[in-house]
């Protein structure tokens, strides 16, 4: 069958709702990533590299439960939820929304309980010492109450990425403050976890709070809960909630984990030095991030009405723009890197510079293929990106102690860049594979 003409041309309507939410994102996310890169040096001044090394421990101990435990549901949210959007089916979607609170509500309740039950003996394995130990426990209570993934799936379906991005700035904004006056009271370790406790449950109720007042405001009422019926007219949603989260698991693996592994073999101060390579990282990230979180909505569309052309034109033509971007921004970053961050966080932390640069190199690999994670998901091959993500994170355990044995601290870091390399390069022939062969379109796709 012969294509119309402008049949594969992305409709002004989608561009126009992607530009909008794509300068809300990027703007709170820009201003973010300042708040916390002033938060950061605050916390490497008051703490030392020793003392933000075991901070950092705590916060990615907590995390990393917490992504294991906790599954997150708004990703399928969104792409179930699209279909009862398009039909404007509210009963299913209120009794989606239902049992994703349900999700949030157990799995936060279980992954805070599990943290503090093995913080004795992670605390044991670190060899962190009686005075230290309660780092990890009091992080765990951080993770006790997030119902974000509800409110994230709610207010991204609604297009309220505008509200969402305030209270991102506003969320970032508390912590920057709070670690200022921690700073200058000298508060030291407890209150910097204190803060990292309390910013994180107010990260964690706000999104939800929100997305709430908009499903209501929007004519669909409160969550319903009715998990057999909403099972059964979501077919495939548990799997698609398992997939999803798991793929992002594998990737945390190394995200997360890392610090752990590397407070077992290098010192406290090393992984202060690591906490700000990763934190300078984290920053670019939330730059990148947008454009993944603002174009998985439109994507999910396409793939709802089989517009595949389209879905491919809008991955391609975003996806060579940012690869330029980053060449642009991460030389010139890179070639500065010694004198910013000696300026930023003093001195005293020059010996962090190789493992910085190093670590920016392996976030750009990342954000050149950050598109292709919702383009994959859309597609329906969540599958695949477990598979990609746990031959990746195997491939991360394998490296990390031989590399850190043989280049000390900056050898998790080059983990990080050969394993993004063949993360990048494996999605992407899967993607080109998918789109290639029509047969695949439907595999694993939502039937309405």
């Amino acid at each position: 069958m012969t294509s119309q003409p402008g049949a594969t041309s992305i409709p002004t309507a989608v561009l126009r709702r992607l530009l909008r939410n794509l300068k809300w994102i990027f703007s709170s996310q820009i201003a973010v990533a300042l708040l916390g890169l002033v938060f950061l040096p605050v916390a490497a001044r008051a703490l030392g590299a020793a003392g933000l090394g075991v901070m950092a421990i705590g916060e990615a101990y907590a995390r990393i439960v917490s992504r294991f435990l906790h599954l997150e549901p708004w990703q399928a949210v969104i792409r179930y939820g699209s279909t009862a959007l398009e039909e404007e089916d509210r009963e299913r979607f209120r009794r989606l929304v239902g049992l994703s609170v349900l999700i949030d509500v157990v799995g936060g309740v279980l992954a805070a309980g599990a943290a503090i039950a093995f913080a004795p003996i992670i605390a044991g394995w670190l060899g962190l010492d009686q005075d230290l130990a309660w780092v990890l426990p009091v992080a765990s209570l951080g993770i006790l109450v997030s119902l974000r993934p509800t409110g994230l799936a709610l207010l991204r379906s609604f297009d309220r990425f505008d509200l969402l991005a305030k209270l991102d700035i506003f969320a970032a904004s508390v912590r920057m403050v709070l670690g200022v006056i921690a700073w200058q009271l000298g508060f030291g370790l407890p209150g910097f976890v204190a803060i990292f406790v309390a910013v994180s449950l107010l990260d964690g109720v706000l999104a939800f709070a929100a997305g709430l007042r908009e499903m209501s405001r929007n004519g669909y009422g409160r969550p319903m809960l009715g998990i057999k019926q909403t099972l059964g007219e979501n077919s495939g949603f548990l799997r698609f909630v398992w997939n999803s989260n798991l793929s992002v698991i594998l990737r945390q693996t190394t995200q997360r984990l890392d610090v752990i592994i590397l407070g077992v073999l290098i010192s406290p101060t090393m992984v202060g030095y690591y906490h700000i390579a990763k934190r300078c990282g984290e920053a670019a990230l939330r730059l990148g991030r947008p454009l993944s979180q603002a174009i998985y909505p439109e994507f999910t569309r396409f793939a709802a009405r089989n517009e595949f052309d389209r879905l491919q034109k809008m991955l391609t033509g975003l996806s060579a723009g940012f690869w330029g971007v980053i060449a642009l921004v991460l030389i010139p970053v890179i070639l500065m890197l010694e004198p910013i961050v000696t300026a930023i966080f003093g001195v005293d932390y020059a010996p962090a510079v190789p493992v910085v640069r190093v670590q920016a190199i392996a976030v750009g690999i990342y954000l050149g293929g950050i598109l292709l994670n919702p383009a994959l998901l859309s597609l329906g091959q969540d599958r695949a990106l477990v598979r990609i993500g746990l031959l990746n994170t195997i491939l991360f355990l394998i490296l990390i102690a031989p590399l850190v044995s043989v280049l000390g601290v900056v050898g998790a870091a080059v983990a990080h860049v050969l394993c993004n390399s063949v993360w990048l390069g494996l999605c992407v022939l899967h993607l080109r594979r998918t789109l290639l062969n029509p047969a695949l379109h439907g595999k694993e796709q939502v039937r309405p």
